[in-house]
Formats: structure tokens, C-alpha cells, sequence
């Protein structure tokens, strides 16, 4: 059996901006770390961490 692919490919989250949850801070996704996470930069703060590819698919577009 296969396993689905996760909701967003990395690909479609390159580049884009995103909040933490509906009122978090805006970061922006900068690159592939593995299968399931990418590298992000807190826009606010300028911290860089990796986060979940499913959890970064889900959190709003920032506008």
C-alpha cells in the first residue's frame, strides 16, 4: 500500500509566507530540510527553525 503525499508538497510552500496559527508570527518558508520538514525564518525575529511539512501546509497564507 502506498502512502499518500503529504497535503502540500515542499515545492508549493518554497518561498511562501505563513503564520503560525491563525494569530502567530509570520515566517517564511526558505527550503527543504527532509521528507517532512522544511526550514523557516520568523519574519519578526529573524529566528530559523524547521517545522513540519504538514503543519506549515496548514497555517494560513500571510497576506
Amino acid at each position: 500500500m502506498r502512502t499518500p503525499p503529504p497535503p502540500s508538497a515542499p515545492v508549493d510552500l518554497m518561498g511562501s509566507c505563513r503564520s503560525f496559527g491563525e494569530y502567530g508570527p509570520v515566517y517564511q518558508v526558505t527550503g527543504k530540510v527532509s521528507g517532512h520538514k522544511v526550514h523557516v525564518v520568523v519574519m519578526e525575529t529573524g529566528e530559523e527553525l524547521d517545522y513540519p511539512i504538514e503543519q506549515a501546509a496548514q497555517d494560513p497564507v500571510a497576506l
